[in-house]
């Protein structure tokens, strides 16, 4: 798996070229042996809004990675960056259909998901300054996640793991934590296994101290956030996330968060449905996000447990939509020990706004449309 996280990847990336308000955009992505069209229709493509909104030009905006979030970029009150852990925990979560609803992803403080094998997605649910005492259901690790859990100093939390791969993540400097007795981990009587393991952030936390894991400093933000950004286009207010032929992510602006719909076709229905999570009392709701972020790599077989995985070092595609306007760009990194660059198509840095965020790791075989409607 080594050789792939450390390779740099160089891309040719083609960018959209504006005309007139009533046509059609097309984005080209084009690899080795791969391309991937990206089709944006809305009635505003060619012009910006630099009306004075929450997105508005504010030099003013400086990360303090003491007291703010380095997975929203917002500022923290007192009493939680006073007491703020000090570490990174990201769990596996399970994105099966028979997992839905999940549980305690809506406390998190960002979400990655990632394509695993059968064209499925599972999700990395990061906790940091907030808690869950109900998340789940917690699956098994796949290759791409050491690659976005090394940047924070994180520890990983699964079910289990192929043969060789716990030691493999290990060697890329990401600490890993397997299934752990009740009632720091717990399998619950209304699912079956595999979709059943459930846990209490903060008992794994003190679980993961007793354990003697090393501690992170500070975590560095995953890309830079910020309100400075002025080159926003209008006409994202309905967003489509395609990771394979099987699974479909679809996102609707209400109010300024978006809301998050699944096609799945290994599902009874494959109608796009809401995707909810549900509390340990019942209580349930539709997922959402107020920023929305996709970026693209190229998808290989690990070499080792031969897992489809997504290279996440080296150049790709980014888009990042936020209250129903949107940049596209590319992101950049050299080594799975850095936070993300984003950069516009002009290779101007991209601030995102401090807010939810969620990431998708989209292989470049994937496909991101956008529209008004």
């Amino acid at each position: 798996m080594r050789k792939y996280v450390s390779c740099f990847l160089v891309l040719i990336l083609i960018s959209c070229n504006s005309s007139d308000s009533d046509t059609e955009a097309v984005v080209t992505t084009i690899s080795d042996n791969t391309s991937t069209t990206i089709t944006q229709t809305d009635n505003d493509t060619s012009s910006k809004d630099t009306t004075t909104t929450t997105l508005a030009a504010n030099e003013e905006y400086v990360f303090d990675k003491e007291k703010m979030s380095p997975f929203t970029g917002l500022e923290l009150p007192p009493e939680l960056w006073l007491k703020r852990p000090r570490r990174v925990i990201a769990f596996k979560i399970d994105n099966n259909f028979n997992a839905r609803p999940q549980s305690g992803i809506q406390e998190a403080d960002a979400v990655f998901e990632v394509l695993v094998e059968g064209g499925m997605t599972r999700l990395l649910a990061f906790f940091y300054d907030k808690t869950s005492t109900y998340l789940g259901p917690i699956r098994s690790a796949r290759p791409t996640d050491p690659t976005l859990v090394r940047p924070y100093g994180g520890v990983l939390v699964v079910s289990g793991a192929t043969g060789g791969l716990i030691t493999d993540i290990n060697s890329l400097g990401v600490r890993v934590l397997e299934e752990q007795p009740s009632p720091v981990m717990f399998r619950i009587s209304d699912r079956k296994a595999p979709h059943n393991l459930y846990a209490d952030t903060e008992l794994v936390r003190e679980d993961v101290d007793s354990k003697g894991f090393p501690f992170n400093p500070p975590a560095e933000p995953i890309y830079r956030f910020g309100t400075n950004q002025d080159n926003w286009l209008k006409g994202a207010n309905r967003l489509t996330v395609k990771f394979s032929d099987t699974t479909t992510i679809i996102w609707k602006l209400d109010d300024k968060q978006y809301s998050r719909f699944i096609i799945d076709s290994y599902a009874p229905t494959e109608d796009a449905v809401a995707h909810n999570f549900v509390t340990r009392d019942g209580y349930s709701d539709i997922l959402k996000s107020e920023t929305v972020v996709v970026i693209q790599g190229p998808l290989y077989n690990d070499e080792a447990t031969t897992l489809p995985s997504v290279l996440t070092v080296g150049v790709g595609p980014a888009y990042v939509f936020n209250n129903g306007k949107y940049i596209t760009g590319n992101w950049r990194r050299t080594d799975i020990s850095e936070s993300f660059e984003l950069y516009d198509d002009n290779q101007n840095l991209i601030y995102v706004p401090p807010s939810s965020q969620w990431v998708h790791v989209l292989p470049l075989s994937g496909e991101v449309t956008w529209s008004d409607s």
